[in-house]
């Protein structure tokens, strides 16, 4: 009778070892979530991206930086695949750290989500798989890959000045870096091309985003006679909790 309770007492301390161990676990990568930096690229929707936006978004828990982010609807080809997407371009320090804008050239370089290429579909209509749009992205710097600008779809909303805000997470004071982001007015659409674009790195912590340099983004709208506003924003925010606080503030 002895022998069973402590056989049962044994298992019950073990069953109580094993709980308080997971439940640790639990603790522990919630702790590591909060600690950790994510970003999300949100639309402004009926906000206007001006000096009152950044001092409201500078309040926002747990924010870090707020970039702004250009769209440009294209189509994206790649031997027989093509794509209507958008590049969406943001200043690359969103990225990396310390980036020289002025050595980027003048073709477009893409910095590439991990599904980015999902949406691909061949000339009989089917969806690009899995494994091949692994196989693309695996290329890097050697993927042949091509764009066309939608100028159809151009903006005829007003001309905006960009800027990217970084927050002191000690002070909560806001800095403020500027951009002219306006273009010219279109006054002719030109016949869609197929021009080179290249494939600078794979975002595995971006889903189906395009992002391209800032500066080439301006260039792209200056060449197409786009005339593209402010529409969307990156926010770089620390904590899971704050990020998802933070976007039930642009729905």
């Amino acid at each position: 009778m002895k022998k069973k309770k402590a056989d049962s007492f044994t298992c019950f301390l073990a069953a109580l070892c094993t709980l308080i161990f997971f439940l640790l676990i639990r603790l522990f990568l919630g702790m590591q979530e909060e600690r950790r930096t994510y970003t999300a690229l949100v639309s402004l929707g009926d906000l206007t991206y001006d000096n009152d936006f950044l001092k409201s978004a500078s309040k926002i828990i747990g924010i870090q930086a707020v970039y702004p982010v250009v769209e440009i609807p294209v189509t994206l080809k790649i031997e027989d695949y093509t794509e209507t997407t958008a590049f969406y371009g943001i200043d690359l320090s969103a990225f990396v750290q310390s980036p020289d804008e002025d050595s980027l050239g003048t073709v477009p370089l893409l910095l590439l989500g991990k599904n980015s290429l999902s949406n691909m579909k061949d000339s009989n209509g089917h969806q690009i798989s899995q494994n091949q749009q692994q196989k693309y992205l695996q290329m890097g710097e050697e993927l042949s890959i091509t764009y066309s600008l939608d100028t159809g779809i151009a903006s005829d909303s007003l001309t905006a000045t960009a800027s990217y805000t970084t927050v002191s997470s000690a002070t909560g004071s806001a800095t403020s870096n500027m951009a002219n982001a306006s273009g010219n007015n279109p006054s002719s659409v030109a016949a869609s091309t197929w021009l080179p674009c290249h494939a600078a790195a794979v975002l595995e912590n971006q889903d189906t985003e395009i992002y391209i340099p800032f500066s080439h983004a301006q260039a792209l709208c200056q060449s197409s006679g786009m005339n593209q506003s402010i529409t969307s924003v990156l926010l770089k925010i620390n904590g899971k909790e704050n990020l998802e606080n933070a976007r039930q503030l642009f729905q």
